[in-house]
Parts: structure tokens; C-alpha cells; sequence
């Protein structure tokens, strides 16, 4: 009995984007911790707030607010010409959405800049554009796309020069910090890998606030210490501002007439 025979696929936009990911994020010292935070007051906070913002805006403004009391978490490394570090003033942090491109579907990257600072609708409007608006009206798709048109060496040399020069390159366009995860496929990434010094992610979030947090860090720019302080800050902004932003979003009672 002969086995039925598969067919070939196509090269997609969306695994050339992922090899190029995978090619500059390999090889990195990786260092990987994390913290139960356990939320009671924010899941109750979050599910009366109007409009009310996901879980992933929620976390990801923790995260920004970790990284700017734990300044070690807004640092990157540049190898050419010199080794050397760069603080960064402020966040960049790199987020990840699916979408379906002609060839099938694909990863894309876009940025928010300064999220520890920006409202919790905004940050959730800001995901909604992301996941839903026309791929041609965000710059940052319309980029990463531009690049992945070009011959393997010249985008290869283009995602080189953007990570290993100049801190400001690496800062604008391929940001300070990513966040990335896929609880809402069902699972969670244990292991990330990006060209980027930390990596956030999280699992799961149960009704009573539960959720299990990982910062990923590349070990060359800091130390497990400090990863671990960040968790602490992000847990701490979790149940200080993020709480009291929540209630004040809070649906007015209505009163009886």
C-alpha cells in the first residue's frame, strides 16, 4: 500500500520574518525567571472598568512600569564597532499580532512607545488597531514588510546594522523590550526568542486574578537580581497605579428612578 503523497508550500512572508527573528535572537546567553502574581483586586477592578481593557494591555503597562523603576531592564547591547551598553530614557516595547497576508498568515511587529504613561484604553485601542486595521495603515507593518521584500543578504544586513550599531536604531525600530504571548490560542511560550535583552511574557489569567509572569534576559546586559526585582515592580505597579487607574474607570452605579 503506497503512503499518500503532500505537496510543497511556499517560502511565506511570515516564516521569512520568523528566520529573521530566530537568526539574530539565536545565540544569545538567555536567562529565564518567574513570579506568581496573584491579582484578586485587579480581575475585580478589571471586569467592572468601562471600556475594559484586556489582560495583555494590562500587563504589558506593568511591565513599562517595572523597566522605568528597574533601570537595568531598559538597557541594550551594541557588538560593532565596540562592545558596549546604552540606557534607554524611555520605553519601546515590541508586541507581536497575527494577521493573514496574501501567502498565509504571519507574525508582524509593532510598536508602542512610552506605554507607561499612556492610558489603559489608548494602550487597548492601540492592540485592536494593531489586530484589526488595514496592514497599509501601520507603519510599522508597512516597514517589516518593505525589508522582508528585499534579497536574504540585504535584509540580513539591514536587521544587522539595526541591532548591533547605534542604540537609537535599535531603540526605534526594533524597541527596548518585548512582550509577546499566546493564551488567547490556548497555551503559553516558555521559551521566547527575539533580539531583544528582555522578553516578557505570561500564561493563563484564572478568574481570581492568578497568572504565572516570565521575564526572559539576555544575561550579557543584566543579572538575574534585577530581573527578579522587575517582576517584583510589575506586581507592585499591578496592585498600586494600574489598580486605581481600573476603579477609576469604574461603570457609574445606576440609580433608581
Amino acid at each position: 500500500m503506497s503512503l499518500p503523497r503532500g505537496y510543497p508550500l511556499t517560502w511565506s512572508v511570515g516564516r521569512r520574518i520568523v528566520a529573521d527573528i530566530l537568526h539574530f535572537g539565536n545565540g544569545i546567553p538567555r536567562v529565564t525567571v518567574e513570579r506568581t502574581f496573584r491579582l484578586p483586586e485587579v480581575a475585580a477592578a478589571r471586569r467592572v472598568a468601562e471600556p475594559r481593557p484586556g489582560w495583555y494591555p494590562v500587563l504589558l503597562k506593568s511591565f513599562a512600569l517595572a523597566a522605568m523603576a528597574v533601570p537595568e531592564l531598559r538597557r541594550s547591547l551594541s557588538t560593532f564597532p565596540t562592545v558596549r551598553l546604552h540606557q534607554h530614557a524611555c520605553n519601546v516595547a515590541a508586541l507581536t499580532a497575527e494577521r493573514q497576508l496574501p501567502d498565509g498568515p504571519a507574525v508582524l511587529i509593532f510598536h508602542i512607545r512610552c506605554p507607561e504613561i499612556l492610558p489603559l484604553p489608548e494602550l487597548q485601542a492601540r492592540f485592536e488597531q494593531a489586530r484589526s486595521a488595514p496592514i497599509q495603515s501601520m507603519g510599522d507593518y508597512r516597514r517589516l514588510l518593505r525589508i522582508n521584500r528585499l534579497p536574504l543578504p540585504l535584509r540580513r544586513l539591514v536587521w544587522w546594522i539595526g541591532l548591533r550599531i547605534s542604540a537609537r536604531w535599535r531603540e526605534k525600530y526594533f524597541g527596548t523590550f518585548g512582550a509577546t504571548s499566546v493564551v488567547s490560542a490556548g497555551g503559553s511560550i516558555i521559551t521566547p526568542i527575539a533580539p531583544l535583552p528582555v522578553i516578557w511574557t505570561f500564561g493563563p489569567v484564572d478568574d481570581h486574578g492568578t497568572v504565572v509572569v516570565r521575564l526572559t534576559f539576555d544575561h550579557r546586559v543584566l543579572d538575574g537580581v534585577a530581573a527578579a526585582r522587575g517582576l517584583v515592580e510589575a506586581e507592585r505597579a499591578l496592585v498600586g497605579p494600574i489598580l486605581a487607574e481600573l476603579r477609576s474607570l469604574a461603570r457609574p452605579l445606576r440609580t433608581a428612578v
